[in-house]
C-alpha cells in the first residue's frame, strides 16, 4: 500500500477514470444540458423509480445476459436505499432539468394541434418560462411545425450547471461495468467517486498520472481529498511506471494501429490521427489489446465519426485532453433535439479547438488532408447530421474510415468516387443488425412509435451485400471489418455479445469470404493490431 508521502505516483492500468453526471455514466447526451435534461426526465427518473417500487424484477433480470442492455438497473434489494437517496437527489438536482423537457414535450404537442400554416407569432406569448428566449418555432416547407432549440443560448443558462458531475476511480475488470443507460454507479470498495466538474484544470493532473509521475503529496492537496481517504484514494495507484510501447512512428510509409472496435490510430513520421478513440486500460485476459500506454504523447487530431458512445467516449477523451492537437467533429442539425452540437459538448468538457466540418469539407494536414463524407444509415431514420465518414489521404495512401455506414444508396457511394477518385483501404462496420430507435432515442419521442414501427427503424449498418455494394462504387483494392462491438471492454458501453450464428457476424464473414473470392484482401477485425502501408 502507498502512503501519502511525496513519492511520484502513476494511476495503475487496471483505474478506470469513469465521468459520472448524478451518478450514471457520462455519455454526451449527459454533457450537453439539452439531452440531459430528456434524459433524466424520461429515462433514467422511470427506471429509478420502477427499481425503488419493485427492486426484485430488476434484481431477476440481471440473473438473464439477455437484458444485459434491457431498462433494468443491474443491482440487488440491497441497493435499494442508495437508489431511493437518488430519486430525492436527481428530483432537487434536476429540478430545472426536467422542468424543461416537461414543458418541451407538451408545448410541441400542443404546436402540433394548432399550429396548421398560420403564422407562428402569437405562439411565442404561450411559451412556458422555462422554454422563453431558447427556441423559435418555424414551419418546414410542407407546413409542419417545429421549434429549434437555441443549444448555444442553454450552455449560457442555469440547465449548463455542472452540478452532479463527479469523477469516479474504479479497479475492477470491464467485465464488471454495469451498461451504461441501465444502471447508475455507486460507491464500493472498488469505487470512489470525488466531486470534479469535468471542465476542471485538475482532472489533466490525475490523466497525466496515467502515463506520466505525478507527485501523492501534489495529486491529494489539488484533488482535495480528504485525509480520512487518503489510503483508500492510493489504493488506484502504484510507483511502477507504465510498460509503454513504440508510440511514436519513424518510417516512411504510413503506420495503422488498431485498438479495437471504432478506434484505430494512423500516423506518418509527421501527423498523427486517432479516430473514434474508445480505449482499453490495462492488458486482460482474452484479445491481444493495445492501451493508454501505446498513444502517442501529442495526438494531432481525433475524427469523430458520430456522437454515439462507443465512438464519443468522454471517459477517454478527458484522459487525452491535454494530448489532442485539435478534434474534428460533424456539425450537428440544431432543429432535432436528439442531435447534440458535439462542438458545444467538446467546449463544455475544456476542449479549445474542435474543427467542425460539413459533408465535403477538407482539412489539409501534413503529408495529406481529412475530408468529411456523409453517410447513411446507424440513426433509425432521424434527422440526425452529427454524423461523418472520413477519407484520408496520407502519403499518396487513400483510406476510407466510414464505421456504422449503411450503403442504402450505392449511388452515394459512385458520386463521392466521382469526386474523390478510388480508394486503397477501406474500414467499414457491419453491425447489420442494430438495436431498434426507442433503445436509445426513446426519451426524445413525442409519439411513442407502435412495436413495429420500432422495430423496423434500428440503427443498422451494411450487410454483405450493401458493403460489397460500397468496395464496387469506390473501387477498394483491400478492405476490413470493423466497428463490430465484440471486444469484451466494450460490452458495457454497446451491450453485444454475438455467437458464430449471429446476423453480424454471419454477413460479415460473406462479405469477407466474397472479398478475398475476387481477389481482394480482407479481415473482420479484433482485439487490435498494426500494419504498414
Amino acid at each position: 500500500m502507498l502512503s501519502d508521502d511525496d513519492a511520484e505516483i502513476y494511476l495503475r492500468s487496471d483505474t478506470k477514470v469513469e465521468p459520472l453526471a448524478a451518478r450514471w455514466y457520462a455519455w454526451i447526451h449527459l454533457i450537453s444540458p439539452v439531452q440531459r435534461a430528456f434524459n433524466i426526465a424520461f429515462r433514467h427518473v422511470p427506471i429509478l423509480e420502477s427499481f425503488v417500487a419493485n427492486p426484485s424484477v430488476h434484481e431477476a433480470a440481471c440473473k438473464d445476459p439477455e437484458f444485459f442492455g434491457a431498462p433494468f438497473i443491474h443491482l440487488t434489494r440491497e441497493d435499494k436505499p442508495e437508489i431511493n437517496r437518488l430519486v430525492s437527489e436527481t428530483a432537487r438536482q434536476g429540478a430545472g432539468l426536467i422542468r424543461f423537457a416537461q414543458d418541451f414535450k407538451q408545448f410541441m404537442a400542443r404546436l402540433q394541434e394548432t399550429a396548421k400554416g398560420y403564422s407562428l407569432e402569437e405562439l411565442y406569448k404561450s411559451l412556458p418560462d422555462s422554454l422563453q428566449g431558447l427556441v423559435e418555432l418555424t414551419y418546414d416547407l410542407s407546413n409542419r411545425p417545429s421549434a429549434r432549440i437555441m443549444e448555444e443560448l442553454v450552455y449560457g443558462s442555469p440547465l449548463a450547471d455542472p452540478v452532479g458531475q463527479e469523477i469516479a476511480l474504479f479497479r475492477a475488470s470491464d467485465s464488471d461495468r454495469k451498461f451504461f443507460l441501465n444502471t447508475p454507479r455507486t460507491e464500493s470498495p472498488q469505487r470512489m467517486i470525488m466531486p470534479l466538474a469535468f471542465a476542471d484544470e485538475r482532472l489533466d493532473l490525475l490523466a497525466q498520472s496515467r502515463v506520466q509521475p505525478v507527485s501523492a503529496t501534489a495529486l491529494i492537496s489539488e484533488l482535495q481529498i480528504p485525509p480520512h481517504e487518503h489510503e483508500r484514494f492510493l489504493q488506484f495507484f502504484t510507483r511502477e511506471p507504465p510498460q509503454r510501447g513504440a508510440t511514436a512512428y519513424r518510417g516512411e510509409g504510413v503506420r495503422v494501429r488498431y485498438f479495437g472496435h471504432a478506434c484505430v490510430l494512423v500516423q506518418t513520421s509527421e501527423v498523427s490521427i486517432l479516430i473514434d478513440p474508445v480505449v482499453v486500460c490495462e492488458h486482460r485476459e482474452g484479445p491481444a489489446q493495445l492501451t493508454f500506454d501505446d498513444l502517442p504523447d501529442h495526438i494531432d487530431y481525433v475524427f469523430l465519426t458520430h456522437a454515439h458512445q462507443d465512438h464519443l467516449c468522454p471517459e477517454v477523451l478527458l484522459q487525452l485532453r491535454k494530448r489532442i492537437g485539435c478534434i474534428v467533429a460533424p456539425r450537428n442539425n440544431p432543429y432535432n433535439a436528439s442531435d447534440p452540437s458535439i462542438k458545444l459538448a467538446l467546449h463544455s468538457l475544456g476542449f479549445k479547438r474542435v474543427e467542425v466540418l460539413d459533408p465535403l469539407d477538407s482539412l489539409s494536414i501534413a503529408d495529406g488532408e481529412i475530408v468529411s463524407l456523409p453517410f447513411y444509415g446507424e440513426h433509425a431514420d432521424l434527422a440526425i447530421s452529427s454524423k461523418q465518414g472520413m477519407y484520408l489521404k496520407l502519403k499518396g495512401r487513400k483510406f476510407l474510415f466510414l464505421a456504422d455506414s449503411n450503403c442504402i444508396d450505392r449511388v452515394l457511394y459512385r458520386r463521392l468516387a466521382a469526386r474523390l477518385g478510388s480508394v486503397d483501404i477501406l474500414f467499414i462496420g457491419m453491425e447489420c443488425e442494430g438495436a431498434p430507435l426507442s433503445w436509445l432515442y426513446s426519451p426524445y419521442l413525442a409519439i411513442p412509435l407502435k412495436r413495429k414501427d420500432d422495430e423496423s427503424r434500428r440503427l443498422s449498418g451494411s450487410d454483405s451485400e450493401r458493403a460489397w455494394a460500397l468496395v464496387e462504387e469506390m473501387g477498394c483494392s483491400r478492405a476490413f471489418v470493423y466497428a463490430m462491438g465484440q471486444e469484451p471492454w466494450l460490452r458495457f458501453l454497446c451491450g453485444l455479445q454475438y455467437t458464430a450464428d449471429s446476423k453480424q457476424i454471419v454477413e460479415s464473414d460473406k462479405f469477407v469470404e466474397r472479398c478475398r473470392s475476387a481477389s481482394l484482401p480482407a479481415e473482420r477485425l479484433y482485439g487490435c493490431c498494426e500494419m504498414i502501408f
